[in-house]
């Protein structure tokens, strides 16, 4: 069911693109538009505008549409599910036809199940804990240092070592077999007997920022492996998106100035990667630490922490696995505006855990405040991997650090790390300022070069993935995008294109193809009403939409889009056609090849 369009004429009345984006980027007022660094990809310089128009477009990456094509992007989600996000965040009712609200009720109903099953479970594993049979599990827990109030607040508990504890007890509760395996409780043997995923080990519920149990993560007490078991991918969970901890951590984010009861966004976390460590830096006041489950961050992740972080203190192990997971955290977190900062505990300790209890809160506070930043650990790391009292080595280390000196922006920080080269080295500040001022010129140089190739490959459409067609037509995919880009401005010439002028057979792509049926069907069912194009996010992907807006934009910017330039556009689309449809010469037959020969001579003799 297509949803009306007074619904989505409402709907984005009553979410404001400003507002809507305003929470993931930080918009600055540039004449009628706004600008801001884009979301989804990496830049120094914004180039992410948002227009009066109610509109967006990214001119770095092309990323364009509306308030419900940002809303699918940012939050990955499919059309339905982004219109009913702001639908809800608007306290707009949803039309729904019987069938969709048979549908979605049932959806509804077993996502509140899986709710109502992870809380009786995590539930039942705190009593475990609590119980005699808990007893080993409460013990090691208590000699890993945490209080009774910390294992409350934080709703441990232990899975029993059975095969079936949970699984008989949600059985009473009234839930399936098949409802357990999907929510990761339960799995069935080789023999179809089911048997609990979770057994013999410490368990911490993970839950979300409503306060919803959504998944379990679970620990051994000895030296067995796996060490660790997480909840896999559940209608309510998923691993790349979530953070253990963060329903506290986000409220740990804000805070009061002086003895004001105004909040402000204080905007620090500590990123670990055990959840043990979590729960220690809480219980000795650090509450915004967080864990990713089980992997190094995700971009979706770092999107999350970017809602309630400026800062981002990272706290891996440093072995080579942590060294990767620290280089990951610095891409992700980097590209979605999170400043971070390499937090290394020492002193023998190995992990945030170990350090507090060895040496207090407050030995850890001054480990932050003297925590490196991301030019600073890279560049311990390279001092690192070479012998500086060997002339080759340093010489070797001396060009790997003024080649990451050279990208760092703004010139002043940069002045910052000349200097503190200099000092690392021995070698004149003069003299490395000079090399790394000739290293960036070529960075420069190469960047340049880089998006000339780039625009001159897109405008050949190489590796297009959205149009993959349009390279055995170049200009025949340049008319098609123009005479849409003219179409999404002024549908209503839709009237003036007869079958004679265009057809959806003339097109020479098929992703241009079907924007061109899309947008006509939009303009049929409108009849004298205007069209509206938020419904072309039904069809399209995000990544198809961006595309579509970027046709949009480039004809807007053009000051003659009438009929007359539509239909002469039209006709060079169908000349591309037509020779993309004419038989090759070599593959003519002697008497076809006569006639084609025949009739070019006449139509040059009729151009003299």
């Amino acid at each position: 069911m297509a949803f009306p369009q007074s619904f989505i004429e409402e709907l984005k009345m009553r979410n404001s693109l400003e507002a809507v984006i305003g929470k993931y980027v930080d918009l600055k007022r540039a004449g009628s538009n706004l600008v801001g660094c884009c979301p989804f990809h990496s830049e120094r310089t914004p180039s992410f505008t948002v227009f009066p128009e109610k509109n967006f477009y990214c001119f770095g990456c092309g990323a364009g549409g509306d308030v419900i094509t940002f809303t699918m992007r940012i939050e990955n989600l499919d059309y339905r599910s982004a219109v009913i996000q702001l639908a809800d965040a608007a306290g707009i009712p949803v039309p729904q036809d019987d069938d969709f609200a048979a549908k979605k009720q049932k959806e509804i109903l077993s996502r509140e199940r899986n709710f109502e099953m992870n809380k009786l479970a995590a539930r039942h594993f705190h009593e475990n804990l609590m119980s005699p049979q808990g007893r080993e599990a409460l013990e090691y827990l208590t000699s890993r240092g945490l209080a009774p109030s910390t294992i409350r607040r934080f709703g441990l508990g232990f899975a029993k070592d059975s095969f079936d504890d949970l699984y008989k007890f949600l059985l009473s509760k009234s839930y399936t077999v098949d409802e357990m395996k999907e929510a990761f409780l339960c799995g069935i043997s080789s023999r179809g007997t089911p048997f609990d995923m979770f057994r013999n080990r410490v368990i911490f519920p993970i839950i979300d920022t409503s306060g919803r149990v959504i998944a379990f993560g679970g620990r051994v007490m000895d030296d067995s492996k796996p060490k660790y078991l997480n909840s896999s991918d559940t209608p309510v969970f998923k691993k790349r998106s979530n953070l253990f901890a963060l329903n506290f951590a986000k409220n740990a984010c804000v805070g009061t100035v002086g003895n004001s009861s105004d909040r402000v966004n204080s905007g620090e976390m500590i990123l670990c990667e055990g959840y043990m460590d979590v729960i220690a830096l809480h219980q000795a006041g650090f509450s915004g630490a967080v864990a990713t489950l089980g992997t190094a961050v995700t971009p979706e992740q770092a999107r999350v922490i970017s809602r309630y972080a400026k800062t981002l203190f990272v706290s891996y192990d440093s072995d080579d696995a942590g060294r990767r997971a620290d280089e990951k955290a610095i891409k992700y977190m980097t590209e979605v505006g999170v400043d971070v900062k390499i937090l290394k505990v020492t002193g023998g300790a190995k992990d945030p855990d170990e350090y507090i209890k060895k040496y207090g809160p407050e030995s850890f506070r001054r480990l932050m405040t003297g925590a490196s930043g991301q030019i600073d650990y890279r560049l311990s790391e390279i001092i690192g991997k070479y012998n500086m009292d060997i002339p080759e080595e340093k010489l070797s280390m001396i060009e790997e650090a003024c080649t990451l000196v050279a990208g760092v922006y703004p010139e002043m920080k940069r002045e910052v790390y000349i200097l503190r080269l200099s000092e690392l080295t021995g070698i004149g500040k003069d003299t490395i300022a000079a090399d790394i001022k000739r290293r960036t010129r070529r960075m420069a140089t190469a960047q340049k070069k880089e998006i000339a190739k780039s625009g001159e490959e897109a405008l050949r459409h190489y590796g297009d993935r959205i149009n993959p067609d349009a390279m055995k037509s170049i200009k025949g995919a340049s008319a098609e995008e123009q005479i849409l880009g003219i179409l999404l401005l002024y549908p209503e010439y839709f009237s003036r294109l007869s079958s004679d002028i265009l057809c959806e057979n003339d097109f020479v792509t098929e992703f241009n193809k079907s924007v061109f049926c899309e947008l006509k069907g939009l303009y049929d069912a409108a009849g004298a009403g205007e069209v509206d194009l938020s419904a072309l996010n039904e069809i399209f992907s995000p990544e198809q939409m961006g595309r579509i807006h970027a046709m949009y934009r480039k004809r807007r910017a053009l000051t003659v889009n009438d009929v007359q330039t539509l239909i002469e556009l039209c006709a060079v689309l169908k000349n591309e056609k037509q020779k993309m449809s004419a038989t090759p010469a070599d593959k003519m037959s002697v008497d076809d090849l006569q006639a084609y020969l025949a009739a070019k001579r006449s139509s040059q003799n009729g151009n003299k």
